[in-house]
């Protein structure tokens, strides 16, 4: 994408309006029809700026002439991404969709013919995401524009006019959606000749032609990665988690919540929510960017100061914060934006986090070692995390948070952004840590898909609870839903 932008160094050569070039400095005449908008949430925004000084901030550095074609141009973008009302509001106070969606009107402010577009959805809520893309399809419609757009969620490729799958740097398959999704289709798979060398795990399951979307047993185009992943003849090792060292019981709920409420002046983040967590059980916590789901846990971890409610950790209330220094060795976390020194290799980080938890030498060297081996990143473990596969970084970072052999486990959004494997063998491996340990997992996500592995999911919107229920049961009022997505779309368009 770097490359037919024109930012970036490549071999071969690119044509675009029938111009061909090799290098950055022969794309140089094209750029003006050219926009990028790269990967990361708000990345091309500053903070301080408010919406509509962006607009006129990245109208000037493209040289727009401001008259009334432009004047009526920008106001159609504004009120394409509901911008219009939040117009005065600086980006640092957007949630993550609405950062999205200015960063995409910013790049179409001077109507590129190409629009290139690098994960603009990862991070993203459903409902934000299907924000985006009416914008896409009006600009695509109305201004011509061709989009180029790479993206995690397969959902979305399968709707795209032409798919290109990419592995390990070179393209694997190429099509429609429908046609690539009828090379899964008449796949066969026998179950019987799957050795554990050879197996790709998806949670509780050996391997599934739909790896996540396992409840309705459509081939789709997850289940593609895993198709030529096995035609290719890729070995995963297979993930491993040992038993616990420590024999401490673990309490039938570890973590209660009731009226839990937090203000940021006069918004209201969390609006008495109650909640329970209970041992053996994987809760997912949804809702849309801004719903208040990393606040939420942000309070149980006590970032946060609680405003109004009770909160019971462990079976003790909490009310102090010496009770929650008593219980800190009991809690694993792994934040949005993963905690690691980029300056530090993988082990170095490993004996660190160790050593705040005051875990004695040779024993935290003898759980690095085996986590390193039983989560698949020995060969990295010498490298520095910015040199790492987002896949590993994640299982790493999830190791960090289970050295001190924690009982309750938040992770917020730890999937974001990575492979459609990847994910699948993060989700094996917690999957393998509910049942060997027996700990408690609270996890958010944004791929509504991997809800389906939640034992139970809660519902946020505008910072209260809307639904608290297992996966089979929503179906079950939903009969109607193709897809967990839907769903969740209907809360969110439908109820008040």
């Amino acid at each position: 994408m770097h490359a037919i932008a024109g930012v970036g160094r490549f071999e071969g050569e690119i044509t675009f309006e029938g111009t061909v070039y090799h290098t950055p400095d022969e794309a140089e005449p094209l750029k003006s029809m050219i926009g990028l908008m790269p990967q990361g949430i708000g990345l091309v925004l500053y903070k301080n700026l408010t919406v509509a000084e962006h607009l006129e901030f990245f109208a000037r550095i493209r040289n727009i002439r401001e008259d009334e074609a432009h004047t009526r141009y920008r106001r159609k973008l504004l009120e394409m991404a509901g911008l219009e009302p939040f117009s005065e509001r600086q980006a640092g106070n957007l949630s993550g969709g609405m950062m999205q969606k200015l960063s995409l009107i910013c790049t179409l402010l001077h109507r590129p013919k190409l629009l290139i577009l690098d994960e603009p959805t990862t991070g993203v809520d459903p409902l934000s995401r299907l924000e985006l893309w009416e914008i896409l399809e009006e600009i695509r419609h109305t201004e011509g524009t061709i989009a180029l757009v790479s993206t995690a969620y397969m959902q979305e490729a399968a709707k795209m006019d032409r798919v290109y799958l990419f592995d390990e740097g070179r393209i694997i398959a190429s099509g429609t959606g429908d046609a690539l999704i009828d090379t899964v289709r008449d796949y066969t798979y026998e179950p019987a000749a799957c050795h554990n060398e050879r197996c790709i795990g998806t949670g509780h399951y050996t391997y599934s032609l739909d790896p996540l979307d396992v409840p309705k047993k459509r081939p789709n185009l997850e289940a593609l990665f895993f198709v030529n992943a096995l035609k290719q003849g890729r070995t995963l090792p297979p993930i491993v988690v040992s038993e616990r060292e420590s024999e401490e019981p673990i309490p039938p709920v570890v973590m209660e919540a009731k009226g839990l409420t937090k203000r940021f002046g006069s918004f209201i983040a969390n609006d008495h929510i109650d909640m329970e967590l209970r041992s053996g059980e994987i809760l997912g916590l949804l809702g849309a960017n801004g719903a208040g789901k990393t606040t939420f846990i942000k309070m149980l971890l006590g970032l946060y100061p609680i405003d109004e409610g009770e909160l019971t950790l462990l079976g003790r209330p909490i009310r102090s914060a010496k009770d929650r220094r008593d219980l800190k060795a009991k809690i694993g976390y792994v934040s949005q934006h993963f905690a690691l020194y980029k300056d530090m290799t993988v082990r170095e980080n490993l004996l660190y986090f160790a050593s705040m938890h005051q875990i004695p030498a040779d024993k935290a060297i003898r759980r690095i070692e085996r986590y390193a081996e039983e989560l698949g990143f020995k060969s990295f473990m010498d490298m520095l995390p910015t040199e790492l596969p987002l896949g590993i970084n994640q299982r790493f970072s999830v190791a960090a948070a289970l050295l001190h052999e924690p009982v309750v486990l938040f992770l917020d959004e730890p999937t974001s952004g990575v492979d459609t494997i990847a994910r699948s063998q993060f989700w094996q491996m917690l999957r393998l840590l509910k049942e060997r340990w027996g700990i408690a997992i609270l996890i958010t996500t944004h791929y509504m898909s991997e809800a389906e592995f939640c034992d139970r999911v809660v519902l946020l919107k505008q910072g209260r609870k809307v639904a608290d229920d297992t996966v089979e049961n929503l179906y079950k009022t939903h009969p109607e839903a193709k897809s967990f997505e839907e769903i969740f779309l209907h809360y969110y368009k439908e109820r008040e």
